[in-house]
This record gives structure tokens, C-alpha cells and sequence, in this order.
């Protein structure tokens, strides 16, 4: 899992040229205000559908697909990870690359186990780098030569966890803390100062996230230190502290780290499902600004790793929009929801 995101450049560096006039080809298929705000408009998910076909690219990927949740989710990933599949065919795009494919691998696999543990096979699966029949042939008790060794110990880890307290959420925890770490190991290897920066902060959002979540559900301390891996950007006795602290000293913790601008109003927290939501809104806003300043970069992984994360930004509000329509929300409630796009 050991991958080098970028070897060292020098300014004059022109190893990224063709995959940045490629992206800035792409960039034409990404979503703008102006698209969202037409789609919201619409009064329907099939006029919004036909709304969707308009848009570069988008339309072609559309093209007959039916009116279902499914559907819609399927085509919106399968895109997506199509598009992250032609960057990494073109080196150096593979090292650009990892940190994306990195998300639908550990995505899949916690499905897997989540289906095995019940007694069930997960039938439809999106794609992944990972041979998920590879874990299929683990799980049955299989030679661990089947399977690379950093995916054997996380997913023996997982499984012992969920011996131990019996919860499904255990899972999920242990394989995040594999993922955040290889997250912490990019940013490590990177000599680009800006994405190393950006994969910093994406981790210690993620443990910020995870201590919002346990406290409204009310999560055990042991149980939330499944996520942690040693690390200097958020302390262990911070994570465990913050669990048991009324909520006006999160808010604090969180003008601490710098971070105040997350909240949805200055200096207050609150313990609730969409004050939550307004926050990890912010987050991704953050994430998606932060390196939407490197976009016209001449050289470097850096405009390239921004055009994939501005897409799964689009994914994500794509999703918000047409299931928002699927399910008659008023469009002013999906407005609230969706995120920044990446030309502003």
C-alpha cells in the first residue's frame, strides 16, 4: 500500500503537462451554480434527469438511465471512478490517483463484511482495485496468500473488534483508521506542500467528524479509540476528552485547532443530526476551496487531484438533487445541503 504520490520536481517539471490539458478538457463536464440551480428548478427527478443530459459528458454517461435510486447511484460512481481510472493510466496520474481509489476500496470492503457478518453475499458491488473475490476466499478461511497482507490484518483486526463488542459500527471504525492512516502516509511521501497540507487537514477533519457523531449518539469512549492511530495533528487524551465535554467546550476546542469557521454560527455547537450536517458541509466547502487555489497551476499533481475531487464534489451533489426530487423535497431544503462547486 506503500505508494509515492509524487516523486521530487523541480519548478520546471513537465512530467503532470498532458494529464493537466486533459483535466482542463474535463473540467467542462464539471457542475456550476448556474446547473444546480436549473436542476433545482425543476419539478420533477425526470425533468431533472433531462436537466442532467444537457450538461457536458454528464449526458452522455445518462443516457437511459431509469428513474431509480439505484440507477442513479450506480451510473453517478461508475462515472466517476471511470474518470479516476483514465488519470491513473497515465503516469505520473497513478500516484494522483491512489488517494481516490483508496476511498472505493475500503468502501467496498466494509460492504463485504457488513453483508458476511449478517450471513449474506453482497451481489451488486461498484469497482475497485481490490479483487474482492480475494476477500470473499479470506473470509472462507482461505490460505492468507490470497489476499495482499495490509488488507489480511485490517480485515482480521475489524473482525476481532466485532468479536469484541459485537456492533457492526466496529468495522467501520477499524477499517477508517487503516484508511485515514494510508491518508497520513500520502501526506508523508508527498513533496507537494500543498496536497500534504490538504491530506492533514482531511485527517483531522475526519477525527473531528467521528468525535461529533459518537456524541450524539452517545458511542463509548472504547469504542470511538477504535478510529485513533498515533499522529501528532489531533492527541488521543483531545479525541477522549472531547466526547464528555459540554457542548460550548467543543466549540472552543474547535476555535483551539483554527477550525471556528466550521461552525454554522460563531462559537456555538450543538449535539444534532443536521447541525452536523451544516459542519461537514463547511468541511468539504473547505477541502474544495482550499485546492481549488492551486487550479491553474502550470506544473504538479495539483490542479489534476483538484479536478477529481471537485468531481466527487459533483457526485455528491448530483446525488443530493436527484434523490432529493425522487423523494419530493422542497428545493430550497436540497439547496441548503449541496456543497460549493469548484468553479465559483
Amino acid at each position: 500500500m506503500n505508494v509515492d504520490l509524487e516523486k521530487p520536481k523541480s519548478s520546471e517539471d513537465t512530467s503532470y503537462a498532458y494529464l493537466i490539458g486533459r483535466v482542463r478538457a474535463l473540467e467542462r463536464g464539471l457542475l456550476t451554480q448556474r446547473t444546480l440551480e436549473s436542476l433545482l428548478r425543476s419539478e420533477s427527478l425526470d425533468q431533472a434527469l433531462r436537466g442532467v443530459m444537457e450538461i457536458p459528458y454528464w449526458g452522455e454517461v445518462f443516457q437511459n438511465v431509469p428513474p431509480r435510486i439505484y440507477d442513479i447511484d450506480k451510473t453517478l460512481m461508475t462515472h466517476y471512478w471511470q474518470t479516476i481510472q483514465e488519470i491513473g493510466n497515465y503516469p505520473p496520474g497513478d500516484r494522483v490517483a491512489h488517494f481516490f481509489n483508496l476511498l472505493f476500496d475500503f468502501n467496498q470492503v466494509k460492504l463485504v463484511l457488513k453483508y458476511w457478518l449478517a450471513g449474506r453475499t453482497l451481489e451488486e458491488t461498484y469497482p475497485t482495485t481490490l479483487d474482492l473475490g480475494k476477500v470473499d476466499k479470506f473470509l472462507g478461511g482461505e490460505s492468507g496468500e490470497y489476499l495482499p497482507d495490509f488488507w489480511g490484518e485490517a480485515i482480521t483486526d475489524s473482525l476481532e473488534a466485532y468479536e469484541n463488542h459485537r456492533l457492526i459500527q466496529v468495522v467501520e471504525l477499524v477499517l477508517d483508521r487503516y484508511y485515514l492512516e494510508q491518508v497520513y502516509l500520502l501526506a508523508q511521501k508527498t513533496k507537494s506542500k500543498a496536497l500534504k497540507n490538504w491530506f492533514l487537514v482531511f485527517v483531522t477533519f475526519a477525527y473531528f467528524r467521528a468525535v461529533f457523531r459518537a456524541r450524539y449518539q452517545e458511542r463509548k469512549a472504547e469504542i470511538v479509540h477504535l478510529l485513533y492511530f498515533s499522529q501528532p495533528l489531533f492527541p488521543e487524551e483531545k479525541l477522549l476528552e472531547m466526547l464528555g465535554v459540554p457542548a460550548e467546550r467543543v466549540a472552543e476546542e474547535i476555535g483551539n485547532f483554527g477550525f471556528d469557521f466550521l461552525l454554522p454560527e460563531k462559537g456555538i455547537f450543538r449535539d444534532d443530526p443536521s447541525y452536523l450536517a451544516e459542519i461537514e458541509k463547511n468541511m468539504d466547502n473547505y477541502l474544495l476551496g482550499f485546492i481549488r487555489s492551486y487550479r491553474w497551476e502550470t506544473f504538479g499533481p495539483e490542479p489534476v487531484f483538484g479536478f477529481l475531487w471537485a468531481q466527487g464534489m459533483d457526485v455528491k451533489n448530483l446525488r443530493l438533487v436527484l434523490e432529493g426530487k425522487y423523494f419530493g423535497l422542497e428545493s430550497e431544503k436540497i439547496k441548503n445541503k449541496l456543497r460549493e462547486c469548484y468553479y465559483e
